[in-house]
């Protein structure tokens, strides 16, 4: 059988030929009388208020019983319910694990901006105050400045009754998150980010659970996700606003950074703000969270697939780090999990990532953030049996890329009116790729900058403003077949001693500037109306462009929510489509029309359901010329997506549970040809995940997955090339077959210990638990008179150890 083994060109893989857009900085910060840090007032941003709190009891103690503090930060969610809780001050076990049991059970109002329920990031202290000796209790005392549940006179009795709802509930607010100015942002918050079944913990991997979000094939996408029927190229992955060159290693199973850095992921499917720019798929943004301040702490984990340890710690009362390593465990492995006898292995899949991080807040108004992160993926192969079929293929195959980075941010707040948001990032990248007589390989440095301006003009009135910049230099060297277009072209699988090589050496720079400007306006406490507009430059194209964006939210009752968008949407070619040798100069920018509306219901505490439509129109394609004759590649493509996604999330304190269904079709039209499917098209697509936490440490949860086959081009058999003694295939339509409906479950479960100052976590993940052969190619014979399907991840059982400090 002949060994198929495409070759992009692996430039393409790294160079972002987009810019990231830029952030969207935190809703300015409530007061908070009494504390040193309270940032000034915002208009129109009203702060959570105190419901409810729950029954408590001082905890038994080994000595004397003493009146103990513990600082907390947590997450109110929109609903009004306590999320991801973390120590910032604590007194020691057992009081610091009482506080986070506790304070999950109290009850908030919402804070609010303009009207509209938000999530809030707040300090909230819990005192407990030991039993008075005397045999009758006395009144409890009252509680500080600080919202506080204070223990009374007998071992276990209720608590003080809710504080007054007002600002002196809080000693301190920061990070209130502003209302969505998009028609639809889908979120994942921390608790969820490394517990998702079928995610192996990964915050990045979480994503594609989520409506709107394809399946990635195993070990084809290093780059973003499939995003409603665009390709991983035409959408972004940003980390706080600056993009990330490699979201996945090798094959795909791990991101590229940490997810316990990550205080949440957000998905933007469509009709994104026009803080972002270059793409027309969709965007989805990693935030990082600030390192720990109550002391040190760190994390050691080992599995079958990699290892990792984290530290964090305060160096002062107002700077704190977080350093974090990583490493795969696959080469030790290697052995087991490929045939017998096909490699002689030179040096198995490796690979590592890093992440450093340095916060100062120089007082309650500016904070900087510094970071260094970075990932290499190595891999050499040497066939034990070489491909006679196929000799430029030879006997090998070899791989290397690599990314560093170093990003700056610095947010401010002037006033109670203006917040600015400046970002800096840069660094190294370089990949090589060799199969056989092909190579490919390039070394270059990126930057990336951004400075965002948002004035609060009045309680009704929003006003954002940006510019941003992506600068990029190459040197490259090629040899290979000339790159052909994107999707949709099945001769890219033809036996490479068929295909003419070229060779190139060159070194190109890329410079994309862009600003834009949003208004945010409620002419109703109720209805929000987003107007904007972006503009681009690219110097490949010499060519701006100007996207004007509006969208809308309209909130019929406090738990129902109607939502639209409409707004053009602009991406430059890829950089090799430009170059002459093998491309055209002469490209121009594509662009997309995206169109949505949907509704969002809040059927009740911690149970929310969506329904979304959309459409988008694709103009101005880049594809390429019949038999990739002069000048290679034209604007002269088309393509439509459209569908509905259907959402449901379940969040109580001990049931996590989601629904994501898409129903769309997504299809392309090449010059004049007929209307095809696009090569991701997946029209039904389904996720369903649950996980339940049983109490004293345990939990479990799965994930079900069932998605259409992907469009396959049909093989009707192949024609004989004396020049180069070689079989060429001949095709069907482009697309139109597909694969077998996808389908998989992965389970997961999880005990943790509890000790004093640490705890010990073993789990165990089985992807593909009921080991569905999934077909994912397919590969022929010399002479394309015999087939035989390739399948994808076989059950694999992930076994690992977490300690935490």
């Amino acid at each position: 059988m002949r060994r198929t083994l495409g070759i992009a060109p692996i430039l393409g893989l790294f160079i972002l030929s987009h810019s990231p857009a830029l952030g969207q900085p935190a809703a300015p910060n409530p007061p908070a009388p009494g504390a040193e840090d309270a940032p000034p007032a915002d208009q129109g941003l009203v702060p959570p208020k105190l419901k409810r709190t729950a029954e408590v009891s001082y905890p038994e103690i080994e000595g004397e019983p003493h009146p103990a503090s513990v600082l907390l930060v947590i997450t109110i969610d929109a609903n009004g319910n306590v999320t991801n809780p973390e120590v910032v001050e604590g007194a020691g076990e057992p009081f610091d694990s009482r506080a986070l049991e506790l304070i999950t059970a109290f009850e908030f109002e919402p804070a609010r901006q303009g009207g509209e329920p938000v999530p809030a990031r707040i300090q909230y202290r819990l005192v407990f105050t030991p039993p008075e000796p005397e045999p009758e209790p006395e009144p409890a005392a009252a509680a500080p400045p600080v919202a506080a549940a204070a223990a009374p006179a007998a071992p276990k009795t209720e608590a003080l009754p809710p504080a007054t709802p007002d600002e002196e509930s809080f000693e301190a607010v920061a990070d209130v998150e502003a209302p969505p100015r998009e028609p639809t942002r889908r979120t994942i918050e921390q608790k969820e980010l490394t517990r998702m079944p079928g995610t192996r913990g990964d915050a990045l991997r979480a994503v594609e659970v989520l409506p709107g979000v394809g399946r990635t094939g195993f070990g084809a996408n290093e780059g973003p996700p499939i995003i409603r029927g665009a390709q991983p190229y035409e959408s972004m992955v940003t980390l706080d606003g600056a993009p990330i060159p490699l979201l996945y290693h090798f094959g795909g199973l791990t991101s590229v950074y940490n997810s316990h850095l990550l205080e949440q992921v957000e998905l933007y499917p469509g009709n994104f703000s026009a803080r972002y720019g270059r793409v027309v798929g969709g965007v989805v943004e990693a935030k990082t969270r600030d390192p720990r301040t109550d002391g040190f702490h760190g994390i050691l984990e080992l599995s079958l697939i990699d290892n990792f340890v984290l530290v964090e710690a305060p160096i002062t009362d107002k700077t704190s780090f977080a350093l974090a390593g990583r490493r795969s465990n696959i080469d030790f492995v290697f052995d087991q999990l490929v045939p017998e006898d096909a490699f002689d292995v030179v040096a198995a899949p490796v690979y590592y990532d890093y992440q450093g991080m340095l916060v100062h807040r120089f007082n309650q108004n500016h904070k900087l953030k510094l970071q260094a992160y970075g990932s290499y993926d190595s891999l050499k192969l040497v066939f034990s049996d070489p491909n006679e079929e196929d000799p430029a293929l030879k006997d090998s195959v070899e791989a290397k890329l690599q990314f560093h980075k170093l990003q700056a941010q610095m947010t401010s707040q002037f006033g109670a009116t203006v917040q600015q948001n400046i970002e800096l990032a840069a660094g190294p990248l370089s990949a090589t790729a060799t199969i056989g007589d092909l190579h490919q390989e390039f070394t270059g440095l990126d930057l990336h900058g951004r400075a965002e301006w948002g004035i609060f003009a009045s309680e009704q009135l929003r006003v954002d403003v940006g510019v941003d910049t992506f600068v990029q230099t190459i040197h490259g060297k090629y040899e290979g077949p000339p790159p052909q277009q994107q999707e949709g072209e099945p001769t890219a699988d033809q036996p490479l001693g068929t295909i003419d090589t070229v060779r190139l050496e060159d070194t190109l720079y890329i410079v994309r500037p862009g600003a834009y400007a949003e208004l945010s306006y409620r002419p109703l406490t109720n209805w929000l109306l987003l107007p904007g507009v972006r503009a681009d430059y690219d110097y490949g194209t010499r060519a701006w462009v100007v996207d004007p964006r509006f969208s809308t939210r309209y909130g019929v009752t406090e738990s129902t929510t109607l939502k639209g968008g409409v707004g053009l949407y602009s991406q430059p070619p890829e950089y090799y489509e430009l170059i002459e040798a093998f491309g055209n100069p002469e490209l121009e920018p594509y662009r997309a029309l995206q169109t949505s509306a949907g509704v969002e219901q809040v059927v009740t505490d911690g149970f929310e359901v969506g329904l979304e439509g959309f459409y988008k129109y694709l103009f101005n394609r880049v594809v390429g010329t019949p038999g990739g004759v002069q000048p290679h590649f034209v604007n002269d493509g088309k393509g439509r997506v459209y569908g509905a996604e259907v959402s449901a999330e379940l969040k109580t304190e001990s049931h996590f549970g989601y629904l994501a269904y898409t129903l769309s079709r997504s299809e392309r039209q090449d010059r004049d040809e007929p209307w095809r499917l696009f090569d991701y098209d997946q029209t039904h697509n389904l996720s369903l995940v649950y996980s339940y936490d049983f109490g004293s440490g345990w939990s479990a949860g799965a994930h079900f997955r069932l998605t259409s086959g992907d469009p396959e081009t049909p093989v009707l058999g192949g024609v004989y090339d004396a020049n180069s003694d070689l079989y060429r295939a001949v095709y069907g339509d482009v697309n139109s077959t597909r694969r077998p409906t996808f389908h998989q479950l992965d389970v997961r479960g999880e005990k943790k210990w509890a000790f004093e100052d640490w705890s010990l976590t073993a789990y165990l993940e089985v992807l593909n638990a009921y080991n569905a052969q999934n077909v994912e190619g397919t590969t022929y014979s010399f002479d394309y008179t015999e087939k035989e399907t390739a399948t994808g991840l076989p059950i694999f059982p992930n076994l690992g150890i977490r300690g935490e400090l």
